[in-house]
């Protein structure tokens, strides 16, 4: 796992040394530079595969094709076997000598045959080309941007900081994606002219041209008629099992983040299994009863696979470390379990450099409940009139002795709304109007509200109107959106920085297209249950986790705004630097801080959001960086 930056244009080594510089974190062992008459390739390495010899950058015999990597390709010892055979002469054992050597034999097209995450970039010094890609799910981060005519690129943002003529500047058109996300879904960034290049693309740059390819694209549907729950689990048991033992390649120890749900403990059940010693698990848990807290869960899957343990208890205070986070994280993601992600991966570094997890096993298994309840939803909305949903039913319901959480549900089924509508009340943070409102005086020409909407609509179409319809739908959106730029981002740059790589198995792009073509009673039976993982997993990971309900680790976010956090809140958001940034609306936002709106409802989430965006805005547009403090 690496850090990599390049440009193609005006560069000196002073320069890129210090572009390299700004990943230290990512790559503690090793730095690397490639400088030619404009173009410089450089990485950070941190040493997984062949920890000697497999310093980059990386050439071919000749060194017309330079490569620097990050990421990991599993089946790199197949490929080079092949590789060999053709007659190329290799001089490390590393995976990333596999690229250069694979261009040579297929071109761009080498790409479809690798397995595992990645990001590079390969540099044709006979064609003055440059390749860029990244992996089909996305699970490796890549940025690329343009200055003065120069292209550079880099697994995160700050690498742009150090050259001449880039200014970290917001984005205005994508502050209503995070209001309304908390994140901003690619290929935007709220770094006015950055982009990500999106998961399964290539970006080709030559003759002073920059193209951006797909080479790689999901497609969801019931392609296996007929297909039985047992003979799936079979098949998927037998790939997952594949899947985890190829993660377990490393020449340095290999541990995993166990959270006491199927997921992880599947996880660290094919890794019991693959592995000659005990396996290292790691779970961590708030200082707070109920959901804040799987630590007894998490241990009884560790006792039962007689795994080496270790339980890292947190209290509720964030702080002294969210200067940190938002530095690391390069652009503003709010989900508050950034926090604990970024705590058990430090406490993990301490034993093991590379860590497997659960990531991926929701998305790739519909399991959240919410696409039942949409499902549902939908098929009241056809059934029943409004008037008697909304004028009979959801009054009713609100006498119901329910949770704040089902009740929240069930007002979103029985309410009139639209597919766009009803997806945001379940995952959204402002609603349209909150966010004009929200805006200040210097955003509130800038910004046009919607953009949200339009960018979840494009996956709905005409609505579908069969239960596979919306389950795929649903399962595409939160594949190319809450997967890739919260999910896989949070993890990437929280493990990164501190120095881990996290492997996601979940996410092997075989498993995630077996399991995207399988009939939806095979896939999503009693939505929420992973009943194909449940099943293919019986008789392995313990009855009792098997059994277990999905419960979504929660950071206790509503305790903290309203009570250690309060303060330090107020003094960033309502402060003089908030205020003159012009921003937001200020009486809005005192509003939002009051204490008549904490005893509305929840509002931990909104002040977040609020919250990691002054942060960012702190730390790289203030120019206070690394560290930023309050």
């Amino acid at each position: 796992m690496c850090g990599i930056c390049g440009v193609v244009g005006p560069i000196d080594e002073p320069v890129l040394r210090r572009m390299v510089g700004t990943m230290v974190h990512r790559g503690p062992d090793d730095a690397g530079q490639y400088l030619d008459d404009g173009v410089g390739l450089g990485v950070r390495r941190l040493s997984i595969v062949d920890v000697a010899g497999g310093r980059q950058p990386i050439t071919n015999e000749d060194a017309t094709l330079v490569v620097v990597f990050n990421g990991e390709i599993y089946n790199h010892r197949e490929l080079r076997t092949r590789l060999e055979s053709h007659g190329h002469r290799f001089r490390t054992r590393c995976d990333t000598e596999v690229l250069v050597h694979l261009y040579e034999e297929y071109g761009d097209a080498a790409v479809h045959l690798f397995q595992g995450m990645f990001a590079f970039a390969l540099w044709d010094a006979k064609r003055r080309r440059l390749l860029l890609a990244r992996d089909r799910l996305g699970i490796k981060p890549l940025y690329y941007t343009q200055v003065d005519g120069a292209l550079l690129f880099a697994s995160e943002v700050k690498a742009f900081l150090p050259y001449p003529g880039f200014r970290a500047e917001l984005e205005p058109g994508a502050l209503d994606l995070y209001l309304a996300l908390h994140y901003v879904p690619g290929p935007d960034t709220l770094f006015r002219g950055v982009r990500k290049l999106p998961p399964g693309h290539l970006l080709v740059a030559q003759d002073g041209h920059v193209s951006v390819l797909r080479y790689w694209d999901l497609v969801l549907g019931d392609f296996q008629p007929g297909t039985t729950l047992d003979e799936a689990a079979e098949e998927f048991g037998a790939l997952f099992r594949d899947t985890v033992k190829r993660h377990l390649v490393s020449d340095v120890p290999v541990g995993a983040l166990l959270s006491g749900g199927v997921d992880s403990g599947s996880v660290v059940a094919m890794m019991a299994a693959a592995s000659d010693r005990p396996v290292e698990t790691f779970t961590v848990g708030f200082e707070l009863p109920g959901r804040h807290n799987e630590l007894a869960e998490a241990g009884r899957v560790a006792r039962h696979f007689a795994t080496t343990h270790h339980e890292l208890l947190l209290r509720p205070d964030a702080t002294a470390l969210l200067g940190d986070l938002m530095w690391h994280m390069d652009e503003p993601v709010a989900d508050p379990a950034a926090l604990p992600t970024y705590l058990i991966c430090r406490f993990a570094r301490q034993h093991v450099p590379v860590v497997l997890t659960g990531e991926g096993g929701d998305e790739l298994l519909g399991g959240y409940p919410r696409y039942a309840w949409f499902a549902l939803a939908k098929r009241l909305q056809r059934l029943l009139p409004a008037a008697l949903r909304e004028g009979l039913l959801l009054p009713l319901s609100r006498l119901a002795p329910l949770s704040e959480r089902y009740q929240r549900a069930l007002e979103n089924v029985l309410a009139e709304r639209d597919d766009v509508a009803r997806h945001l009340h379940w995952i959204g943070v402002f609603d349209p109007d909150l966010r004009r409102t929200l805006l200040g005086p210097a955003l509130r020409g800038g910004v046009s509200p919607g953009l949200a909407e339009a960018r979840i609509a494009s996956y709905f179409g005409d609505g579908g109107r069969r239960s596979a319809d919306v389950f795929h739908r649903l399962m595409a959106l939160d594949m190319n959106t809450w997967l890739v730029d919260d999910i896989l981002t949070k993890m990437d740059k929280m493990s990164m920085a501190a120095s881990v790589e996290a492997r996601v198995p979940f996410l092997d792009h075989r498993l995630v297209e077996f399991v995207a073509t399988l009939p939806l009673e095979v896939k999503v039976k009693n939505v929420g249950s992973k009943l194909l993982l449940r099943r293919a997993m019986r008789g392995v990971v313990p009855p009792a986790t098997l059994r277990r309900r999905k419960h979504a680790f929660q950071v206790p976010l509503d305790a903290w705004v309203s009570g250690s956090l309060r303060d330090f809140v107020g003094d960033i958001l309502l402060d003089r630097r908030a205020h003159e940034r012009g921003w937001l609306d200020r009486k809005r936002v005192e509003d939002l801080l009051s204490t008549r709106a904490a005893s509305r409802a929840p509002r931990g989430q909104p002040v977040w959001t609020l919250l990691c965006l002054e942060l960012w805005a702190r730390a790289f547009l203030d120019g206070a960086g690394h560290g930023v403090a309050p």
